[in-house]
């Protein structure tokens, strides 16, 4: 069979497919193999070399697929999405964890044989061992295609016997025979049988998200039955539904493995066997009928769909899964996305390319985020009449009484900064962040006032499951040289430099920078400080660290050489934290995030200003915090401000997922070289708009 075709092709072999659109799906590979995977021109040029070819579904490129594959002899398979799909809606972007894949058919499609089809009946007749536990696995997970939606039902809905919306003009609907006057049709037969006060009509998630239009709403409004308006869980709808009633939707078969009886008047896949009572009529009933000829249970069903035609992948960890590896992501990105909330946010002052990092980590899968220009008191009062319920603002930028204005109407303010995990390249050179912390206290570099991140150092239990997971990744992160912008490693033999001396290392910040202005102490920014470890330290070996944003010409301030050169014995310009760390007998910083870097790799580190890892009594601080008078571990220290404070999402799907997937992410974007900045012409405009602006500041002042 094709598919064994394929499966079987050597490792360096590669598949087309007849759209590039496919190719936006970055872990399509891993489904087949990690086998490279290219697009067919669509206008011009030859085709390219490929040993097999994919389509997408009943669509244009699913025949395109097959009708290049015969005309040259190769093997072929068309796609659609897997029946644990993702936690969100494909049409919102959310990245698919299985695929299904078939060389026969397509499993909607019943005018023909499918290979679910066959894999019913082998599963009838041969169960797999790890069907009950699948099955169970689904089961006490309630997991669904999309994994959205309140997960109780309204007691209204109780007993209620649900008809199943679904999207006009599907696939799914003319596949399995169907048109709207099965719709007009269900609607008959049910209140034929029930007073129209039994039923309600589910609509479907992309109708309710207003992403496409469904049958039954408007049938409904005329007899005067119930529609489900709200976002509901399919498996809070089985929870109450005394029955179901579809054409074809998903939610059939999902009943059908919970045990609610289910009345088709179409011709879906799960229809025919037995499983269901079958209203549709006509040859091609007849013909799906004979064809389907076994007796599946429930598990066999299961066994068939998830076990043996799905197919899964991890888009985090870019890894190929099998059903409960599938399970695991979908649950833990499932968690993530709850934790947001449902409600709606309003962000102000994000700049256009944080946007859509911040609409993962500020909203979620039917969270919304509603992004603002700067905040300020009178844009407040414009955004809509109700006040609203939260309101995120970046780093401390609003203007003077937001917070105030906002509290006044019963908001609750967010403050947004970058992770101190963040990405590979700067953010001012436009590259989103992967990492963000959401404070609804303060934030970790204002120090005048409690943050989020000192609460839980101060209060937090840290439990030894916690801090054992804080330890293995403190050791990660060394192992690998992970930093916040993981840039280049500087190719710096600091030893042989120091002839033998002290060798101490002072980290230059961004003059102005708000973490400097809320954390920073006296002396007030990178020369003053070298100067005075210079003065302390006279026979040490001291290099001095500029900031990378300073050295690419992104922010003002750079210190001039010669100044600098008074004082110490090397300055480095270039190469990331990472290289420097074992060459050095000591730190010192102002607030800098490269003092935290260092206590995690048993570097000594001086601070003489406030940042958040000062004052716990693992540096040695030349100024009080008189709130922190807890004592922590390093580990119980990485666990607060890598674990439990900040949140993270893959750069690539835009995921939520935990600190070690996003290890992985990072280490696959490091792989493959520097980042491009972000924002092309855009932010190419943009660093020419602010060298611009610093040289017409510079002429004024001359």
């Amino acid at each position: 069979m094709s598919l064994d075709a394929i499966d079987s092709l050597p490792p360096e072999a590669i598949l087309g497919v007849a759209s590039a659109g496919m190719l936006a799906l970055a872990h399509l590979p891993l489904f087949f193999g990690a086998r490279r995977i290219v697009a067919a021109p669509r206008f011009f040029g030859a085709a390219p070399p490929v040993s097999a070819w994919l389509g997408w579904g009943a669509r244009r490129s699913g025949l395109d697929a097959r009708r290049r594959a015969q005309a040259q002899g190769l093997p072929f398979a068309v796609l659609e999405d897997g029946f644990i799909r993702s936690v969100g809606l494909g049409k919102t972007g959310a990245p698919p964890v299985s695929l299904v894949a078939d060389d026969i058919g397509i499993y909607y499609d019943a005018a023909r044989e499918s290979r679910l089809e066959r894999l019913i009946a082998e599963a009838a007749a041969r169960p797999s061992p790890a069907a009950a536990a699948g099955l169970a696995r689904w089961r006490g997970e309630r997991l669904t295609k999309y994994n959205i939606g309140a997960d109780r039902a309204p007691d209204a809905l109780a007993g209620k016997i649900m008809l199943v919306d679904q999207v006009r003009g599907d696939a799914s609907v003319a596949g399995a025979g169907a048109d709207a006057a099965s719709f007009e049709r269900l609607v008959a037969r049910a209140l034929a049988a029930h007073n129209a006060a039994r039923l309600a009509v589910l609509t479907h998630p992309d109708v309710r998200a207003g992403k496409a239009r469904g049958y039954l709403s408007e049938i409904a409004a005329r007899h005067g039955v119930m529609v489900i308006a709200q976002s509901l869980s399919p498996q809070a709808v089985l929870d109450a539904a005394a029955e179901v009633w579809t054409v074809s939707s998903g939610l059939g078969f999902e009943a059908i493995l919970r045990g609610v009886p289910v009345t088709a008047f179409g011709l879906p896949f799960y229809a025919g066997w037995g499983l269901s009572s079958d209203m549709a009529e006509g040859p091609l009933a007849a013909a799906a009928h004979a064809r389907r000829s076994a007796r599946p249970c429930a598990e066999a069903l299961f066994d068939a769909a998830f076990l043996r035609y799905a197919r899964y992948a991890d888009p985090v960890t870019q890894r190929p899964l099998d059903f409960f590896g599938a399970a695991d992501r979908i649950v833990d990105w499932r968690a993530r996305d709850q934790a947001r909330g449902a409600a709606v946010t309003h962000a102000f002052g994000f700049s256009p390319w944080k946007r859509r990092a911040a609409k993962l980590f500020l909203g979620g899968a039917q969270a919304p985020v509603q992004f603002h220009r700067k905040a300020s008191p009178a844009r407040l009062r414009a955004v809509s009449a109700a006040p609203p319920a939260r309101a995120a603002v970046w780093g401390m930028a609003e203007k003077p009484g937001f917070a105030e204005a906002l509290q006044a109407r019963g908001g609750t303010l967010i403050r947004v900064e970058d992770g101190f995990l963040r990405s590979v390249g700067l953010g001012s050179d436009l590259l989103a962040p992967g990492s963000l912390v959401l404070d609804d206290l303060g934030l970790y570099y204002d120090a005048r006032q409690e943050s989020r991140l000192e609460r839980i150092l101060a209060t937090d239990l840290f439990e030894p499951e916690l801090t054992a997971r804080a330890a293995a990744l403190r050791q990660r992160l060394v192992a690998q040289a992970v930093t916040k912008y993981n840039l280049a490693a500087a190719a710096t033999d600091l030893r042989g430099a120091a002839g033998g001396r002290r060798v101490l290392l002072v980290v230059e910040q961004v003059p102005g920078d708000a973490s400097l202005r809320y954390g920073g102490g006296d002396p007030a920014d990178g020369p003053a400080l070298l100067q005075a470890v210079r003065a302390e330290n006279a026979d040490a070996f001291v290099v001095y660290k500029e900031h990378p944003d300073l050295v690419a010409g992104n922010r003002r301030g750079r210190a001039a050489p010669a100044a600098l050169a008074r004082h110490a014995d090397l300055v480095l310009s270039r190469g990331d934290m990472a290289g420097l760390f074992a060459q050095i007998d000591g730190m010192h910083v102002l607030s800098s995030l490269a003092g935290f870097e260092a206590l995690l790799r048993g570097v000594p580190v001086t601070v003489w200003g406030r940042p958040f890892y000062a004052g716990w009594g693992l540096t040695l601080d030349r100024l009080s915090i008189a709130r922190r008078t807890r004592r922590l571990t390093v580990d119980e220290l990485v666990a607060g401000a890598l674990i439990v404070y900040p949140l993270y999402g893959d750069p690539l799907t835009h995921v939520p997922c935990s600190v070690e997937d996003f290890l992985e992410a990072l280490a696959q974007l490091r792989a493959r070289g520097p980042a491009s900045p972000a924002g092309g012409l855009a932010g190419q405009a943009r660093r020419l708009r602010r060298w611009l602006g610093a040289a017409a500041r510079m002429t004024r002042g001359g």
